[in-house]
Order: structure tokens, then sequence, then C-alpha cells
């Protein structure tokens, strides 16, 4: 089942003249964070914690804001704790989303609705942990503007 959804993803991702004749963008994105804690009883130490994602933007749907998108992303969390499983991991992701644009008075928005297949290796940890994936559904949303403008 995960290897027939993988396969469509990877069909849909790279079959551009199928959709449009031209895509009509490459977005991308990255976001990440190095931390430390220093007072916490747990966790303390150091962290980092990244994420890129490179995008194809197929077509507008029907006269509408909505635009089909297919995304390749990596994310890493690696941490000075090895226990911490959680924060020591890495892996592709692979989707599709529709996305629609939120302009508003002093910013900008996007709203998001897809699926993703995200794959989970594992690092530096004293205990035995497995490889992991999984299909996820969600609902993403970023807003950011300037209140002076």
């Amino acid at each position: 089942m995960k290897i027939g959804i993988f396969s469509v993803i990877i069909l849909v991702l790279f079959m551009g003249t199928a959709f449009a004749e031209m895509p009509i963008g490459y977005p991308w994105i990255t976001w990440g964070e190095v931390t430390k804690t220093f007072d916490a009883r747990s966790e303390q130490g150091l962290k980092l914690d990244g994420y890129f994602e490179q995008g194809i933007d197929w077509f507008k749907i029907g006269d509408t804001r909505l635009i089909f998108n297919t995304f390749l992303g990596i994310r890493g969390v690696f941490s000075d704790h090895s226990e911490d499983w959680w924060n020591n991991k890495w892996g592709p992701w692979l989707g599709l989303k529709v996305k629609y644009p939120v302009e508003f008075k002093n910013g900008w928005g996007l709203l998001a609705l897809g699926f993703r297949w995200e794959y989970s290796s594992f690092v530096g940890h004293s205990k035995p942990f497995s490889d992991d994936s999984r299909l996820i559904g969600f609902l993403q949303w970023s807003f950011g503007g300037d209140w002076k403008k």
C-alpha cells in the first residue's frame, strides 16, 4: 500500500506536461533554528532543527486562487542527547497539496491542504530504534506581515 501511494506521488511530481503546458512556479521554502536550553530539567543542551522543501506549482484550479502543488523536502533534527530519538532523526518528505494564497492589508498568508509521505532515519541512539515511514494528511497555515505598513 505504502509503495503504491509513494509511486503515485512520484508520478504526479514529475509528470509536468500531463497537467499543464508549463508549471506556473517552482516555489521553495526553508526554515530552521539552533537552540541551546540552559535551565530545563530535560532536553538541556544544543539542538539543530531544519527543513528544506522544493515544490512545483502545476496549475491553478479553475478560475480560483487554488494552486495544485507537489513537493519534495528533507528535514533533520539533531541534538546532543542521543536518548532523545525525537530530536535525532532526518529524512525525506514527499507530497502533494492544494495551496490558497491569502493577501490582506498589512501582510500575506498561505493555507494548504494535502498529504505527505515521511521517512525518518534515527541517528546516534543508545537504544535500537528502527527507521519509520508514514503517510500524513495535513492542513498548514503561515501568515506574516508588517504592522507599520
